[in-house]
């Protein structure tokens, strides 16, 4: 729909970008609302977690590509390094991208849970210390714990996509370790799919 106006919503601006405003030109990048009773003053990051920033689009777009591509996630000194910030200012910027792609709605509807492992087979070292007895019904593995929510479209037919789908790494499969990642994630009108398992009859 190109530029909206940010302030009343009218489709229509035109760029000001080095015109003359008196004691200084117009910074580039600024667009001025063509509503003879607004005249708002704006810019693509007017209104949004990018707002009166100092660094460029494609610093703030690789920025986000190395955050969202590192599996482990990136640190504020790697960040720097990468895009040749300060590491206070790559923190910042570490903080608001991460805000930016943060879930705000929660899981709705009928919502399926499970646990899995992931890794493969751990390389043997005899300084290791044996994996420890599995709690009852439960493997006992070095791989990783991982709980998985995934919330059922309404269309049901064969092929059709999922909704949305969520994963996590859990330290274990206990109750108390599920419920910190199950209860923010999901509506309470939500109905919970799951296996027989204890841990998720005990959620609910």
């Amino acid at each position: 729909e190109g530029r909206i106006c940010p302030a009343c919503g009218y489709k229509h601006s035109i760029a000001i970008a080095g015109r003359d405003m008196g004691k200084r030109r117009a910074r580039p990048g600024l667009y001025q609302c063509s509503d003879g009773n607004c005249r708002f003053q704006f810019t693509v990051t007017t209104h949004t977690p990018l707002h009166a920033t100092k660094l460029s689009l494609s610093v703030w777009l690789k920025g986000m590509w190395l955050i969202l591509q590192s599996d482990k996630g990136m640190s504020s000194v790697r960040l720097a390094e990468a895009l040749g910030l300060s590491q206070p200012t790559a923190w910042r910027m570490g903080h608001i991208l991460r805000l930016m792609v943060a879930r705000e709605h929660m899981l709705e509807g009928t919502v399926e849970v499970d646990h899995f492992y992931v890794g493969g087979r751990p390389k043997k070292n005899r300084s290791d210390p044996a994996p420890g007895r599995g709690r009852k019904g439960l493997k006992k593995t070095r791989k990783t714990p991982v709980l998985a929510l995934v919330e059922r479209s309404g269309d049901n037919s064969l092929g059709s996509p999922s909704g949305d789908a969520r994963a996590a790494v859990v330290t274990s499969l206990s109750y108390r370790d599920t419920e910190q990642i199950v209860e923010p994630q999901i509506s309470a009108q939500a109905c919970l799919v799951s296996d027989e398992s204890k841990t998720f009859m005990a959620i609910g």
